[in-house]
């Protein structure tokens, strides 16, 4: 279904692209004849715009300016020969279309509707996608700086396990030495366990905060201040 909105002043022209329109598409159709008349209607319920060049109160080009600051939405510039250059000019003020008015023109009419709307929905698409790609990868990104974190901690605690072990392998009867490593063992294991704890929290909840990557070393920031928090308990 085709929300269509037609400004035209013309209202022979404005009868004959609605039954044209109405012909071939699944739609419903508004006229407005003025810019002022415009300005009383909200854009964003409309499916595309059909805009006559020659306004009685503005341009076509001005009305444009005017959708454009409030909406995406395509817009078909519809026009006489003698506008054809200034109308091609509008493409590069944010018009998605032009059909110069004629009778084999009016024919074709819906299918450029239905083409324009089609690429736009396709565009807004891919818009979309690229979005949801560079949410993806700041994701990725914060979960990299996350684990490379709590790696850091995991090794310096198996790395203080592993000194001592060797410690107490090169002389198993320092009893003094064994109990010293079963102790550090001990707390470095807790520590072991804060941190995989922190991990699983933050896997569990993935309330990823950040939207570009500038804010990633305040999640850090939050991840190690809570790893520390833990461990100074264990002192």
């Amino acid at each position: 279904m085709f929300n269509i909105l037609i400004i035209e002043d013309d209202e022979d022209h404005a009868f004959l692209e609605k039954d044209v329109l109405y012909d071939e598409l699944d739609c419903e159709i508004d006229v407005v004849r003025s810019k002022k008349e415009l300005s009383e209607l909200k854009i964003g319920e409309y499916s595309i715009v059909l805009l006559d060049f020659n306004l009685p109160d503005a341009t076509g080009d001005e009305v444009l300016r005017e959708i454009r600051a409030k909406s995406d939405i395509p817009v078909i510039m519809i026009t006489g020969d003698d506008h054809l250059e200034t109308a091609i000019q509008t493409l590069k003020h944010g018009a998605n279309d032009f059909i110069v008015k004629s009778p084999h023109n009016l024919t074709i009419l819906p299918r450029i509707v239905n083409r324009v709307f089609e690429e736009h929905k396709a565009r807004l698409l891919l818009q979309k996608q690229e979005k949801e790609k560079e949410n993806l990868n700041v994701k990725v990104e914060t979960l990299r700086q996350v684990l490379t974190t709590l790696a850091h901690y995991i090794n310096n605690s198996t790395t203080t396990i592993f000194g001592y072990a060797q410690l107490c392998e090169q002389d198993p009867a320092n009893k003094d030495r064994c109990n010293k490593l079963a102790k550090i063992g001990i707390k470095e294991t807790q520590k072991i366990t804060f941190v995989i704890r922190e991990l699983e929290k933050f896997v569990n909840s993935m309330e990823i905060k950040t939207t570009d990557y500038a804010n990633i070393p305040d999640a850090m920031f939050e991840i190690e201040e809570n790893i520390k928090k833990k461990m100074a308990e264990l002192e």
